[in-house]
């Protein structure tokens, strides 16, 4: 048996805390087989509670533990920063310390390195407070105590903005003001600390950063052959390569911000652009650009390029806009003057205000820069399609379509999934009779019906406890908070956008009820004592991403050149980009039910508001609502009992209870 295999099975149970779990060996084991294969892209899903994140810490400190005379190295991006901070607890360390000294392998060192924006520029927070340099605030007996611990911290610490709470800011402030930027120069400490994070024997990253690494060949994390990049949560990759590899221009904010910047001859120059490009008749499409579209396009952008403005005349974040936009506009330039087929106008949904998009489709194929070096595996609690059925075997065709790594590839590795046996207690809940939670605006768009949210809102007020309420967007937050009956406003916690989600969990009170659409993943509170953080969860509607008009039209463009009919490449292209929708609506709605259970012991009720998932008894929807079995695939197999059981309350037997005072008195 693997060394590994054995601590896991042997040692580990005798701490404090764990237990021997079979499902937790089998998926190590399966990462021990991976990390043999160098030059192969591994897919292993492994659910929540099966304790992945300590096994893969494990089999990783392992391999290199044994191949230090080679060199060996690992690297783990995550997607979460609150995932990367966890992996360097102080418990996990220790336990990857203690295997290695029962194994007798030595030492390693572990780092965490995060993007520059994420530490303090002592610079800059000395200006904010009118010093010049942080020891001088420090010792400052005319700045307020809050300002002086402030410049405390930033000279004892190693300066990440994530160990500071933004409430111990001085009103006004923000982090952006303090962070570093670009073009700042690093501190010693933290330069010190990103050399020592480049030399590590195991490193810590992000998905964004591990963009910028492997379209560099290795800046970030100077990695070589040979050597591991581990993904956690890296069904995320795909959305966030194309995000960060794609350039976008909106003709309307270009202008605004170039006003703001008091360039008015340029301003007036963009904003007759936009007039001559806005398309009411065109909103909610994306259309290929023309030859006279490319021309005027170029104009504007080769006037904005010529433009050298200086940093010290503006606002920090107006200075960072700039360069933001400089550079989409260098980008937009290339593929102008390329006459790019992935050079697109995507137009807003009521206005028809255009954007011009410099679309990478294949951004997420990065991952397969020197593929040949490594050995790469990815791994989540939902990474497959969550489309199999209990027993049968995963199926990675979204991930594997997005990397552009079919199932023939040589570079094509291990497909398998382990899924927790006994991890909490859910029970389910799934009202009948509720209406379409959509409804069409007249000006335009859509947002959550008001006969909905009023139904709904008795579902979320009836649990006692602590009530996490996982919304669609923060449109859907606001009309509910704005039907919220009066009696219950002391339960509600509406988080806005702007608003940190942690520091808000962090002071809720124990009847407190959050309406978040930021919560899905992520968000891990401790228990309360034995019980769980939440004792009643609520998915309010399907998280179904909005359809991207631009992919829509690449996709169509693709088929047209196979030879297709413009109306059947459409066709086509719709249901595929819905499947492609669906596998991402899965992947966050078992995220959203994951929230309710943190540890073993957890029992949470779970209530399933929307009404195209279909209930257990087989109970027909309102004649607007097509349900979908798909959605079932959100719920992990081993809730699948507790589902069948579910309760099924009629929505006008709830809504007639709640109409009593003796009822709503008891959920106040």
């Amino acid at each position: 048996m693997h060394p590994v295999l054995t601590y896991l099975t042997h040692q580990l149970p005798k701490r404090p805390g764990f237990q021997h779990n079979p499902v937790q060996v089998a998926y190590a084991q399966a990462l021990i087989d991976g990390v043999r294969q160098q030059g192969k892209m591994h897919f292993v899903e492994g659910d929540t509670g099966i304790g992945k994140t300590l096994a893969y810490q494990l089999v990783l400190a392992d391999w290199v533990a044994k191949g230090r005379q080679k060199e060996r190295r690992a690297v783990i991006s995550t997607h979460s920063r609150a995932l990367q901070r966890q992996l360097l607890q102080p418990n996990n360390l220790a336990i990857v310390r203690d295997y290695l000294e029962n194994a007798g392998l030595p030492p390693l060192t572990f780092e965490l390195r995060m993007g520059r924006e994420n530490y303090v520029s002592p610079e800059r927070l000395a200006l904010q407070l009118g010093a010049i340099r942080l020891e001088d605030a420090a010792n400052d007996r005319q700045l307020s105590l809050e300002k002086r611990h402030l410049a405390r911290w930033a000279l004892d610490s190693d300066g990440c903005l994530l160990d500071l709470d933004p409430a111990s800011l001085p009103e006004g402030w923000q982090m952006s003001d303090i962070a570093l930027r670009h073009h700042d120069p690093l501190p010693d400490a933290l330069d010190a600390h990103l050399n020592a994070a480049q030399t590590s024997d195991i490193l810590v990253i992000n998905h964004a950063l591990l963009v910028v690494d492997l379209i560099t060949k290795g800046r970030i994390t100077q990695a070589e052959s040979p050597y591991v990049l581990l993904l956690d949560e890296a069904e995320h990759y795909p959305e966030l390569a194309e995000e960060m590899l794609s350039q976008r221009i909106s003709l309307q904010a270009t202008t605004r911000l170039l006003r703001q910047l008091n360039q008015t001859a340029l301003a007036t120059q963009w904003e007759a652009l936009e007039t001559q490009l806005t398309d009411k008749a065109r909103a909610g499409t994306a259309h290929n650009v023309s030859v006279s579209e490319s021309e005027a396009l170029q104009v504007a952008i080769t006037a904005l390029l010529k433009k050298r403005l200086r940093e010290a005349a503006h606002d920090a974040w107006l200075w960072r806009e700039w360069q933001q936009l400089r550079h989409s506009g260098e980008q937009v330039a290339v593929r102008l003057r390329e006459a790019s087929r992935y050079l697109i106008l995507d137009y807003s949904p009521v206005r028809g205000l255009p954007r011009v998009v410099a679309h990478s489709p294949s951004a997420a194929s990065s991952l397969r820069n020197g593929v040949g070096d490594r050995s790469t595996l990815l791994t989540s609690a939902t990474l497959s399609d969550l489309d199999h059925a209990p027993g049968e075997a995963p199926q990675f065709r979204y991930m594997r379509s997005r990397l552009q790594v079919p199932v023939t590839s040589k570079r094509s590795g291990i497909e398998t999934s382990f899924q927790a046996r006994q991890f909490g207690e859910l029970r389910f809940r799934l009202p009948q009779g509720l209406p379409h939670p959509i409804q069409r605006l007249p000006e335009g768009g859509h947002s959550l019906s008001l006969a909905y949210a009023q139904q709904v809102l008795p579902f979320l007020l009836d649990q006692p406890r602590r009530t996490l309420v996982l919304c669609a967007s923060y449109a859907d937050v606001e009309v509910l908070a704005n039907e919220w009956p009066a009696e219950a406003q002391h339960r509600l916690v509406a988080h806005r956008a702007g608003q940190g989600l942690g520091e808000l969990v962090a002071h809720l009170d124990d009847d407190a009820i959050l309406l978040t659409p930021a919560g899905w993943e992520g968000l891990s509170p401790n228990r309360q004592g034995n019980t769980a953080f939440w004792s009643h969860l609520v998915v309010l509607r399907n998280p179904r991403p909005a359809r991207s008009a631009v992919e829509q039209r690449l996709v169509g463009q693709m088929l047209q050149r196979k030879g297709m009919s413009e109306e059947q490449a459409t066709r086509i292209a719709t249901g595929m980009l819905y499947r492609k929708s669906t596998v991402r609506t899965l992947h966050k709605l078992r995220q959203g039910v994951g929230r309710a259970i943190r540890h073993p012991e957890d029992q949470v009720l779970v209530t399933l508001l929307e009404p195209r998932i279909p209930r257990p008894s087989g109970a027909l929807p309102q004649p607007d609502v097509r349900q979908s079995s798909a959605l079932l695939g959100a719920i992990p197999s081993r809730f699948r009992l507790a589902w069948q059981q579910a309760e099924e309350p009629l929505i006008n037997q709830q809504t007639e209870a709640l109409s009593q005072p003796t009822a709503l008195t008891a959920l106040l």
